[in-house]
């Protein structure tokens, strides 16, 4: 027999989704018409016409009532560390963002490190951090709050959050090992060359910044070579001013009547 709905006398009667507490006391379950929209529990649905229960609601057993009891004491034990997992297992199934650190490049000794960045990628969760911890993530990285989002060939390494520890501004733990921490700025994040490690102020204390390697550039300039020919720069050359071709008095009449005036022939245009 299909089941109806008490208020609509409607077949459209669908089941509704427990929640996992519901499920561990044992908790009746819910059933919600598409057409009036009424909500209600099967076992006990009220007469819309007189507000009582059309079903007496059934007195649950010894067996229920233990299994309550238990529930309920091993709630009040272990409720606060049981939410903390299922919060913790809710961020790691449904949606919660990836955080990595984002290292531009690595050194001997030196990491340069751009900050903390939000992995985007249209693949699965499970995926995407297999995929992490692998070190073989290929896909958009959002780098902080900017906005700004990059693809991940351009950096070296995206550690997790909790593999790399950040002693302080100019340390950081990764790997086993102790490393210098170089701050990339926003104009090196999608520089694809090498950087460079020197001192600079960051967060208004001493600290190393990165750079554009120019040491390449310096090399294929020589200082001994002058440029060839004499550039001369004359007043009124510029492309498109009218006033090289103006004589002294056209010019000196248009100062004083307040318009100017062309040479015969019209004006000198370059």
């Amino acid at each position: 027999m299909r089941k109806r709905c008490p208020y609509c006398h409607s077949y459209g009667v669908v089941r509704n989704r427990r929640a996992l507490w519901r499920r561990l006391a044992r908790r009746p379950r819910t059933y919600r018409c598409i057409d009036c929209e009424a909500s209600f529990a099967w076992h006990d649905p009220p007469d819309p016409t007189t507000g009582e229960e059309a079903v007496p609601r059934r007195v649950p057993g010894l067996a229920q009532r233990t299994r309550r009891t238990a529930v309920r004491q091993w709630l009040a034990a272990h409720g606060a560390k049981a939410r903390a997992g299922l919060a913790s297992l809710r961020q790691r199934l449904w949606g919660a963002p990836i955080e990595v650190w984002v290292v531009k490049q690595i050194d001997d000794d030196i990491l340069h490190l751009c900050g903390i960045g939000t992995l985007q990628s249209e693949q699965g969760r499970r995926r995407v951090i297999k995929a992490l911890k692998q070190g073989d993530y290929h896909g958009g990285v959002r780098l902080g709050r900017t906005g700004v989002v990059l693809n991940s060939r351009l950096f070296t390494a995206l550690p997790p959050l909790e593999a790399l520890q950040l002693e302080h501004a100019s340390r950081a733990c990764w790997q086993g090992r102790t490393w210098r921490v170089s701050h990339v700025p926003q104009r090196c994040w999608q520089h694809e060359g090498r950087l460079v490690a020197h001192l600079g102020p960051v967060s208004d204390q001493a600290g190393l910044i990165s750079s554009e390697d120019v040491s390449i550039i310096r090399e294929h300039v020589d200082p001994d070579v002058v440029p060839a020919g004499i550039v001369a720069f004359q007043a009124g050359a510029a492309r498109g001013d009218p006033l090289p071709g103006m004589g002294g008095r056209n010019i000196q009449e248009a100062g004083s009547r307040g318009r100017l005036t062309w040479p015969p022939g019209g004006p000198d245009l370059p």
